[in-house]
């Protein structure tokens, strides 16, 4: 009897702490006042960082692609150049036009007056031919002038007058330095030569950058290109390399490397030059003031055979060169650091360089005798010069 009388008044007691316990969750905190913020702390809440915007591959395959978009403003800017070549025959005494090939252009840039504007194209696309058509997206076709070009860097200007087609407008272009790999890249182009696909839209990423002149010869100076794995053909060359803001980046330029390898000019690499061409016809760039050719040689000097590298045939008097005190048959084997074993070599050095900024030579000079033959030994030099425009 006892015993139930214990648990029953301890049941009694944690029964009673229950509700104790309920009562004081649903009671209501006392106020209190805010602590005022420390000075290394922020009143407000840090505002969360938003999420990098995606560049990527992956923008093909989400709901924010913007190609279809970028597709439907550029498309009309990009033109089908026709190339024609002006033929002769004094026998007969007949002169001819015929075909001799296409590619793609880009519209660029609107003349002053607003009539008319720039085409951008490469210079393999209109070299060594006479007369020059556009086709544009919606079939309207004009006649093209050849403004001018740059064969060191494969680019050429034409221009048209006249309306502007279509819905067509300048595309912008943007900056190739800011490219990283694995960004998207898209490409627009006309490619066929017969049966014409207008407007054709490839895309892909960024395989690499500053990849060095595949070697097929488009460049007679030196420049780097952009890879991309965008598929491309014949006809693109011309087109536009964009980004996924729409901008102009680059200028496709090569596709015969095989499936995956595809090369574009850098617009960066091109933009002064877009301007000096449109300026002035041509492309000038600073200059040493020296002829030079390669000359073959052990990679180091030896007392009766100079070295490898670019050899002075001829200096310009009062060029950089001169003043520097370059010399006929001087060997040069390294500007600014860079080793120089042929002609190609030191005209790749002095097209890093701008106007005004210093070039450092390594030079050899031996002495000849009157049949130009070395008579031995040799004086190991170093010059310092600035590169100038050059008339």
């Amino acid at each position: 009897m006892k015993t139930t009388n214990v648990m029953a008044r301890l049941l009694a007691l944690l029964l009673a702490a229950l509700m104790l316990s309920g009562m004081l969750a649903l009671a209501e905190p006392a106020e209190t006042e805010p602590a005022e913020a420390s000075e290394t702390e922020a009143a407000e809440p840090a505002e969360a960082e938003a999420p990098a915007e995606d560049s990527s591959y992956g923008l093909i395959y989400s709901a924010n692609n913007p190609i279809p978009d970028i597709a439907d403003r550029v498309r009309p800017a990009i033109v089908q150049v026709v190339t024609k070549v002006e033929s002769w025959d004094p026998a007969t005494r007949v002169a001819d036009v015929y075909d001799a090939g296409s590619g793609s252009a880009c519209y660029i840039r609107p003349l002053e007056n607003g009539e008319g504007g720039y085409l951008l194209t490469n210079y393999h696309v209109i070299q060594d031919t006479d007369v020059f058509t556009a086709t544009w997206l919606d079939g309207t076709e004009s006649d093209l002038e050849l403004v001018g070009y740059d064969d060191g860097s494969d680019i050429a200007i034409l221009k048209f007058e006249g309306p502007v087609p279509g819905d067509a407008e300048p595309i912008p272009l943007g900056d190739s330095e800011t490219l990283r790999i694995g960004e998207l890249a898209i490409i627009i182009g006309n490619p066929g030569i017969d049966d014409v696909m207008f407007g054709s839209v490839s895309a892909g990423i960024i395989s690499g950058l500053e990849r060095a002149d595949p070697g097929l010869g488009n460049f007679s100076h030196h420049i780097t290109t952009i890879q991309i794995d965008a598929a491309l053909t014949g006809g693109y060359s011309g087109g536009a390399l964009l980004n996924a803001k729409g901008e102009m980046v680059g200028i496709p330029v090569i596709y015969t490397l095989g499936e995956g390898m595809n090369f574009c000019i850098p617009i960066s690499a091109v933009k002064g030059f877009i301007d000096q061409i449109i300026d002035s016809g041509n492309v000038v760039r600073p200059r040493m003031g020296v002829t030079v050719v390669t000359i073959d040689g052990p990679d180091e000097a030896m007392r009766r055979f100079p070295p490898c590298g670019a050899q002075v045939y001829s200096v310009e008097k009062g060029t950089p060169a001169d003043k520097a005190g370059l010399q006929e048959k001087d060997v040069i084997t390294e500007a600014n650091g860079i080793r120089v074993k042929s002609s190609r070599d030191l005209v790749d050095a002095v097209d890093q360089c701008g106007e005004g900024e210093p070039m450092k030579l390594v030079v050899y000079r031996y002495e000849y005798d009157d049949d130009g033959n070395v008579k031995g030994g040799y004086e190991q030099l170093t010059m310092e010069l600035e590169l100038e425009i050059i008339d």
